[in-house]
This record gives structure tokens, C-alpha cells and sequence, in this order.
């Protein structure tokens, strides 16, 4: 008998909710889409390195996975709470018809079973197929071919997902049991009678607190684009952050005083069809839950950032691999930063033969180069630019000085990576530099400088500088280098000794002699590095790619695993919002319709009040996002080049598309709420 009035519940407001199931089912195929990366990826062709690498992904998924179960979590107890509310008149029906609390806890008990069964089924059976799409977007991230496709089914996340889910439900339903045990008859009868009372109302404190809130929120990115992420742990940082959140609820605070004022100061535009109507409704919902849109606004932003940030960076890391990695292999010998270096005369090719590398083996044509230790610091050099970011960079990096190499070593790595080669004047200089975020202060430089000094010699700088990498790095962290003659060059010590070759003959089979070697003489080189104090550096074209490609992979599941929850999240909350408040003020559309008001002004007005409802938390997120996209380009051009405006523009559309869903579909709910009620 309960189970059958369960079930007939849950047919009878599924389209009413249908937005809360569409958004449990999404959960669920969202959690099970990520935490089947593993079982995606066994399958696949990869190395040994892309498999660590990629184990390494799966667990921090992992971990973000506990993150993401308390906020579905959270919503899933919200929406509940929604739901029982909007059926408080309903269980006192069935309280006056005998019916016990015991009872009513055992219909929701099996309501919430159906409810997530059926979120389950659907999540899942969507999940599962949508996965094998994520298999195919790893297997382009890696550059694998994907011919031996086969259809993958995790089950290690199915039994995750429906235990983590089984949990938020069963949670549910004790909370379910402790709000029915505390309902008194009288109260769930006049349910619907109830006004919600309007709170500080006050306009001169509503204006008082909205300007407030302004100059908090201007100091918040005051301080934000000062700090250009550079030092988190700087207190201005945390003071953004503070100042960001208090700003962002007093702003949804003091709107719920002022706006239907400011409004009604406009007669034509408060007075025209049901504009009154409206914007008080609209001006209690605000004022009932100003807290909860601030909650919104702040994770639309998180969302926002999240996505488009790890989108830049995927292909920001991208764009760099090919840059980062002039050669196949490049073995460097160094010493620690700041530490007295050691280096013998011996070539690097040389000291690797006594250690069982003998780069014969592998290459015909390489080449043994050094990197001398200038006295120019680099802070020194450009302590007055006028680039806001490396300015800001320079208060809190560590200083080094500015490196040099020969001008016959450049070219010959200039031969080997297929560039022209160079001519130098006596005493001149040009600069060299694989980061793009240098090539602003760099040009600003060499037009207000036309030389430099290097120790006791003075250099003019030639005008045409270059962007290019001189070596394999795991990073780029080649700022400026200075191409100079050789006899000024051998004036000052080695900082790094490097031998860079392209393969011979089969790359995948060179590289994997490659790696069998640094295994089989791990111990050698231990040993080396022990005797002598420095450290030896094998960077293969291969391992970078590897590495670049599961980093690319790892921010980009994680950034849109978190930026797609709190959308959907924080979507679904508005939209239940508003389907609450649509049942409490079904009364009032009633008589609207008793006094001759047409349907197609109710429609419009309700449209007009979910609009402004929903656009107020992105419109505020939209400018948080942007001066934190702004501040974060900075940082992920750092990796590398690649389309901001191109990239933001798409994931703000793409979130904003999905959020328009939900829009209509609330739009659609509301009507039908409405219109059923009446």
C-alpha cells in the first residue's frame, strides 16, 4: 500500500522535478565518467612513464571524487528539503486521514529508494557510454591510435558510484525521518498560508550595505591583480579572497532593499502590466535566500575559473612540447643553484663513455655545448619594466644570473634544429628566450637599451632577438640567455654542461635503448653524482611529450570534474528555488487569473522573474571570472602559447549554454506548477 502511494507520488511530480532528476542522473554520470579513467586507460598502448603518470591522475581523481561526493551530497539534501517543503500540505492530508509519522517516513523511505534507483539506472546506463568518449579524448591527448578500440566497462567506479550515492541517500532519508518526527498538524495544514516575511527593507541601510559591498569587491580585485598569483601565501591574496566572499553576499543583501525601490522610482516601467507583481515577488525570493545566491555566485565562479583555466593550460602545455624539446634526447650536467661548480675539462660525450654511454650508439651527429655563468643578474636587468607581471614576478623569484653561450655552439644547434644561423658583430649581443611571457620585456628592453655591460666588456644589443629553446627541459625556464662570441664566453665558469643529438634510424627502438640503459646504470650514475657533487639529466623528446600530455590530461579531467559539478550544482539549487516558490505563491497567481489577468502576462511574468533570478549569480560571477581568468592567463602563458581570448570565450559560452538549460527548464516547471495548481 505505501510502496504503490510512493510510487504513484514520484509519477505524479516527476515533471514538476524533473530538473532535480535530470541533475542526480548527471551526478552520476558525471562521478562514474571520472573515475573510469583507469579502466579506459589500461587498455591502451601507453609506456611505462604514461602509465605512472596516468596512476598518478586517477588518484588525485580520486581524492577530488570525496570532494565532489559531499557537494552532491549537499545538493541532493537541499533538493530534499525543497521537496518536502513544497508537500507540507500534503502530509497533513494524510496526517488528518489517521495516517501515522512512522508512515509518511516509510512512503518517503520508498519514494527516495525510487528516486535514486531510477537516478542511478539512467546516470550509469549514460555514463557508461559517454566514457567511451573520455577513452578517445585521453587516446588523442597521447597521441595513440585508436584502431584496437574495444567498449570498457568499469566496474571498480559502477560499485564506487552506487556505494557513494547509496550513502547521500541513505542520509536522506534519516534526515527525512527527523523533519517528519518534528511536523506538527496545524503547522503543515496552513503551510500555504504562511508569508514569508521581509527582512531589512531599510533602503538607506540597503544602500549603505550595496556601496559597501562595491568597494570591498573593488579592493578584492585590487588586490588580486596585484598579486598575479604569484605568492599565494601573501596575506593580499587571502585579504582578495575575504574581501571577494563579504562583498559578494552584501551585494546579494542589499539587493533585496533597494532594487524594488530604485524600480519603483520609474512609474511608467513599475506600473506597466504585472511589473509590480513581479518584482515583489522577485525582491522576496532574494531577500528570503540572499545567502544562498552568494553561495551560488561564488561557485559559479569557482566553475567558470575551473574550466576555462584548465582548458588554457591543456593547451597551453600543449603548444609548449614541441618548443620545449628541439632534439631527441639533451643530457645535462649541473650543480645545485648557488652552489661553487666543478666542472672538469672533459666534454660531457666523454664522461658519458665512462659510464657505459657511448652516443655513437645511438646518433651520428651531436653536439657537446656549455652554458656559462654571466655576472648580469636577471632581477638587476629588468627591475624597471613596465610588464605588470614580470614585475610583480620579480619581488618574490629567486635571482640568478643570466646565462651565456658561444656564438658558434648556437649555431651549430641552429644547424641541428634546421634554423639559420647568426652572424655577430665584435662585442655585440642578442638574447634568446622560450618563454612568450619574456618577449614583451625583452623588446621593451633592447628599445630603451641599446647595450649592456657583461663584466668589464660593453655589448650592443642586436634588435632581433629569439624565441626558441637551446636545450631539452622538463619546464622552460630559459628567461633570457645571451649569445655572445666564444672568446668573451670562456671568461667566465660553466653552469651547465649539455650534450644534445637527434636518433639514428628508428626513434621508438632508440628510445627505448635509451631507457634500458639509465636503468641498467642507475647506479653508476648515482655514483658519479656522489664523487663529484653534481647531477645528471636525461630529457628525451619523448619523456617531455609523455609528461606535458598526462599533466594536460590530469588538469584538464579535474578542472571540468569540479567546474561541471558546481555548475550543475549550483543550477539546480536556483531552479528548485524558484519551483519551491512557485507552489507557495501558486495562491497568488489565482487570483491574478480571478481578476481577469491573462495567461500570457502571468507567462511573461513569471519568465521575466526567473531570468532575473538566475542572471544575477552568473552576471556577478561573469566579473569575478574575469579579472581571475585575467590573472590566471598570465600564469598558464607561462607553459606556453595559445588562443585566451578564444579559450575563455568558449568555456564561459559552453557553461553558459548549460546553464541556460536549466533556466528553461525551470521557466517550463514554474508554468506547469502554476497552471496545475490553478
Amino acid at each position: 500500500m505505501l510502496f504503490k502511494l510512493s510510487k504513484r507520488n514520484v509519477q505524479r511530480s516527476i515533471k514538476d522535478y524533473s530538473i532535480y532528476f535530470f541533475t542526480l542522473a548527471l551526478g552520476v554520470c558525471i562521478f562514474y565518467i571520472f573515475n573510469s579513467v583507469e579502466a579506459q586507460t589500461s587498455l591502451m598502448d601507453m609506456s611505462d612513464n604514461q602509465k605512472m603518470l596516468m596512476k598518478m591522475s586517477t588518484r588525485i581523481i580520486e581524492i577530488v571524487s570525496v570532494f565532489v561526493s559531499f557537494i552532491l551530497g549537499f545538493l541532493i539534501i537541499y533538493a530534499n528539503n525543497f521537496i518536502i517543503k513544497k508537500r507540507n500540505r500534503e502530509f497533513g492530508i494524510y496526517m488528518t486521514l489517521g495516517i501515522s509519522r512512522s508512515k509518511i517516513t516509510f512512503m518517503l523511505f520508498y519514494e527516495t529508494i525510487i528516486v535514486g534507483v531510477m537516478s542511478l539506472v539512467v546516470g550509469l546506463f549514460v555514463g557508461v557510454f559517454l566514457s567511451q568518449g573520455l577513452a578517445s579524448v585521453t587516446a588523442k591527448l597521447f597521441s595513440m591510435d585508436m584502431k584496437k578500440y574495444q567498449f570498457v566497462f568499469s566496474k571498480e567506479a559502477c560499485i564506487k558510484t552506487i556505494i557513494d550515492f547509496s550513502i547521500m541517500f541513505f542520509i536522506t532519508m534519516i534526515l527525512n525521518f527527523i523533519v517528519v518526527s518534528r511536523y506538527k498538524l496545524i503547522n503543515l495544514i496552513n503551510a500555504q498560508r504562511k508569508n514569508e516575511k521581509l527582512k531589512g527593507t531599510n533602503l538607506i541601510l540597503s544602500v549603505i550595505l550595496f556601496i559597501i559591498s562595491i568597494v570591498c569587491l573593488g579592493f578584492a580585485y585590487k588586490l588580486i591583480l596585484e598579486n598575479a598569483l604569484i605568492n599565494i601565501t601573501d596575506i593580499k591574496f587571502n585579504l582578495s579572497i575575504l574581501l571577494g566572499i563579504v562583498g559578494t553576499i552584501l551585494f546579494f543583501r542589499s539587493l533585496a532593499g533597494f532594487f524594488i525601490k530604485l524600480v519603483q522610482n520609474d512609474k511608467n516601467l513599475y506600473l506597466k502590466n504585472l511589473n509590480t507583481f513581479t518584482l515583489r515577488q522577485l525582491n522576496s525570493r532574494i531577500n528570503t535566500n540572499y545567502i544562498s545566491m552568494s553561495i551560488i555566485c561564488l561557485m559559479l565562479f569557482i566553475s567558470i575559473g575551473m574550466y576555462s583555466t584548465a582548458i588554457g593550460l591543456k593547451r597551453s602545455i600543449e603548444s609548449s612540447t614541441e618548443l620545449q624539446t628541439p632534439y631527441d634526447v639533451t643530457a645535462t650536467e649541473f650543480y645545485k643553484h648557488g652552489e661553487k661548480t666543478h666542472f672538469s675539462n672533459e666534454k660531457l660525450s666523454e664522461i658519458l663513455k665512462k659510464l657505459d654511454f657511448n652516443v655513437n650508439d645511438y646518433s651520428k651527429e651531436y653536439l657537446d655545448y656549455n652554458f656559462y655563468n654571466s655576472p648580469v643578474s636577471f632581477i638587476k636587468m629588468f627591475e624597471n619594466t613596465s610588464d605588470d607581471f614580470l614585475s610583480k614576478q620579480i619581488k618574490v623569484m629567486m635571482d640568478s644570473n643570466i646565462p651565456i653561450i658561444k656564438l658558434s655552439d648556437y649555431n651549430k644547434l641552429n644547424k641541428i634544429q634546421g634554423k639559420k644561423t647568426i652572424d655577430l658583430k665584435d662585442k655585440e649581443v642578442i638574447l634568446v628566450t622560450n618563454i612568450s611571457a619574456m618577449e614583451n620585456p625583452i623588446k621593451e628592453y633592447i628599445k630603451n637599451n641599446k647595450s649592456i655591460k657583461i663584466g668589464n666588456d660593453e655589448f650592443k644589443i642586436n634588435k632581433n632577438y629569439q624565441y626558441q629553446s637551446l636545450k631539452n627541459d622538463l619546464a622552460k625556464f630559459d628567461f633570457v640567455i645571451f649569445v655572445v662570441e666564444d672568446k668573451y664566453a670562456d671568461k667566465y665558469d660553466i653552469s651547465q654542461k649539455c650534450l644534445s643529438f637527434n636518433y639514428e634510424g628508428d626513434k621508438k627502438d632508440t628510445e627505448n635503448k635509451i631507457t634500458k640503459y639509465l636503468e641498467k646504470s642507475e647506479n653508476k650514475q648515482i655514483q658519479y653524482q656522489k664523487d663529484h657533487g653534481s647531477f645528471l639529466l636525461f630529457v628525451s623528446k619523448q619523456m617531455v611529450l609523455e609528461i606535458n600530455m598526462s599533466n594536460s590530461a590530469m588538469f584538464l579531467y579535474i578542472g571540468l570534474y569540479i567546474g561541471i559539478i558546481f555548475l550543475i550544482s549550483s543550477a539546480a539549487v536556483l531552479a528548485l528555488n524558484q519551483l519551491s516558490g512557485a507552489t507557495e505563491s501558486s495562491g497568488r497567481y489565482e487570483i491574478l487569473k480571478k481578476l481577469g489577468v491573462s495567461s500570457k502576462m502571468i507567462n511573461r511574468s513569471i519568465f521575466i522573474q526567473v531570468f532575473i533570478y538566475f542572471s544575477l549569480p552568473i552576471a556577478l560571477a561573469l566579473v569575478h571570472s574575469y579579472f581571475g581568468i585575467k590573472v590566471a592567463n598570465n600564469v598558464v602563458k607561462m607553459f606556453g602559447d595559445y588562443d585566451t581570448v578564444g579559450t575563455n570565450v568558449g568555456a564561459v559560452l559552453s557553461i553558459c549554454v548549460i546553464y541556460a538549460i536549466y533556466f528553461f527548464g525551470t521557466y517550463k516547471a514554474y508554468k506547469r506548477i502554476v497552471n496545475k495548481n490553478n
